[in-house]
């Protein structure tokens, strides 16, 4: 009989992981929750050895033929089954994909790329033992977004900035997290910094750093100046106008990549590797949200800007409510919200201060487990947490990379820099619903995910059709859902297509695993299994 409930560690599990498996809520029973918590919190660096190994063992094929005499093109055919060798490129050698594609390789090879960093996305998110890291790095990637098909050069360093940018500081500290991306090659070419020059600085990514990444669009205060702006007792102004986009804007001039530019008289490499570029800094910038950056020179004037702003109450309420829109759904617990505050603006220099900041939300207070889950999966969660709680092993495909773009949840698929939206509403569109529904139904079936339904299911619950049902019930959800749900899973199984049904024909393995298929995607499709 199952339970008409999930238990608290299930329901608070899958809150800030890819799907909780019957497993993981076992071993969180043994070690206890706080336990739990501080071991995600301080994972290894890089994968764990047997996560790793999986994904260098993962091959693609990639198939071109040689350059066509007309296309100016020096590269030879290639038809083989290839490592995924780009995922721990340096920056150089993605910059020399990005600009030698259509030259001297084909443009196969820079697509290669995005495919390669999608299928060891999916992979890390299905598998990894630190799923509290995969869930981090996840929202990170959505704060500070990058749209894929906005610049080809970016796009093509994105493995270096998933490896450099974001996954090393997902609990780390703030500040830290907010210069590596300050200084990542592909933010720079994203929002148009690297091209900022001293006479004319580039406004865009001035604006985007304080609006999305740090202060959030409620601190906008208008077009202001010089005195316009109430100052809190720090002297910092409690928000931020056009203005200080426009002096922000020459701060960070000058922080820019080797792109083969010349200023002075000098030329600089072709390396795509981020720079200071002395040449092109506006030397001009003055205040900044009420703190004077002139006595500053260089590369530390937009270091300070920095500091300001990552250490800024609006950032800490901005982020921290959207993190806890992010575990809990649309409407947070305020006081979750409030301890993460707290903690945030009190562990500013901590070099933990974000795996502080989730202690505080996931250990200090009970809202973890008993706020009911109202917060839709994304169409790529339900697919996950389809993986997890069937122990499906995911293996590298090259369509991972678009499979989800139709609906604006591939990796790297929203375009726009605020980062696809986080709210119920957008998930629950018919076309998203249908279109996600569809691909659960075919996601067991695809040969890159691998399991044994019939091995897993115990010979008991197999022997009948309301066994089948509540063990893969149990297992996918934890409880009973609606009553028309469980009836209609055992009226299907007690049919010519059930696995009791299936058993009694000779020789039939192959369709009793296809039925097994089809179940656990029908138990994918219920609402139940749409909410984290």
């Amino acid at each position: 009989m199952l339970p008409a409930k999930p238990k608290d560690l299930q329901l608070a599990l899958n809150r800030i992981t890819f799907g909780a498996r019957d497993f993981d809520v076992q071993s969180v029973e043994s070690l206890g929750w706080a336990t739990w918590v501080d071991a995600q919190i301080q994972p290894p660096d890089g994968d764990e050895p047997a996560l790793d190994a999986h994904i260098k063992a993962q091959t693609m094929p990639i198939k071109y033929s040689a350059a066509n005499p007309m296309s100016n093109g020096t590269w030879e055919a290639v038809d083989e089954d290839r490592p995924l060798l780009y995922l721990d490129a340096d920056i150089e050698t993605l910059w020399q994909v990005a600009k030698q594609a259509g030259k001297t390789i084909s443009f196969q090879e820079r697509f290669r790329v995005q495919q390669e960093l999608a299928a060891a996305t999916w992979i890390r998110n299905a598998h990894s033992q630190y799923q509290l890291r995969e869930f981090m790095a996840d929202f990170w990637h959505n704060h500070f977004n990058i749209g894929k098909a906005e610049n080809q050069l970016a796009t093509t360093l994105l493995p270096a900035y998933d490896r450099e940018a974001i996954r090393p500081h997902v609990f780390g500290n703030f500040r830290t997290m907010l210069e590596a991306n300050a200084t990542s090659p592909s933010m720079l070419m994203y929002l148009d910094n690297w091209v900022s020059n001293a006479e004319t600085p580039n406004e865009n990514y001035a604006r985007e750093i304080m609006e999305l990444h740090t202060l959030g669009e409620d601190a906008y205060l208008g077009v202001g100046g010089d005195g316009a702006v109430e100052l809190a007792s720090n002297g910092v102004a409690v928000g931020f106008t056009d203005q200080d986009v426009i002096e922000a804007s020459k701060a960070l001039s000058g922080w820019t990549i080797e792109f083969g530019q010349r200023f002075g008289g000098q030329a600089m490499p072709s390396t795509g590797k981020f720079t200071f570029n002395a040449f092109q800094h506006n030397t001009t910038a003055s205040k900044v949200l009420g703190i004077d950056l002139s006595g500053l020179s260089g590369m530390a004037q937009g270091q300070k800007f920095l500091e300001i702003i990552a250490t800024h109450p609006a950032t800490a309420t901005f982020i921290c409510t959207k993190l806890c829109k992010r575990i809990f759904g649309d409407a947070p617990p305020q006081a979750a919200i409030d301890r993460a505050t707290e903690t945030w603006l009190a562990n500013t220099e901590a070099p933990d201060q974000i795996g502080r900041v989730l202690q505080s939300i996931l250990v200090d207070g009970d809202e973890i487990f008993t706020v009911p889950a109202t917060k839709i999966r994304r169409p790529y969660e339900r697919l996950m947490a389809l993986s997890r709680t069937t122990y499906t092993t995911v293996n590298a495909a090259t369509y991972m990379t678009l499979a989800l773009d139709p609906l604006n949840d591939g990796l790297f698929a929203w375009q726009a820099p605020n980062g696809r939206p986080d709210v119920n509403g957008y998930w629950l569109a018919a076309g998203a619903t249908l279109t996600t529904w569809n691909f659960l139904m075919t996601l067991p079936n695809l040969p890159e995910f691998s399991a044994s339904f019939d091995a897993q299911t115990p010979t008991a619950a197999a022997s009948s059709a309301t066994g089948v049902v509540e063990y893969w019930v149990g297992r996918m959800l934890g409880f009973e859902p609606n009553a028309a749900v469980m009836n209609a899973l055992i009226v299907d199984q007690a049919g010519p297509y059930g696995v009791p049904f299936q058993r009694n024909i000779p020789n039939n393995a192959e369709n009793i695993e296809l039925v097994y298929r089809r179940l656990v995607s029908l138990i994918a499709t219920s609402e139940e299994f749409a909410y984290r």
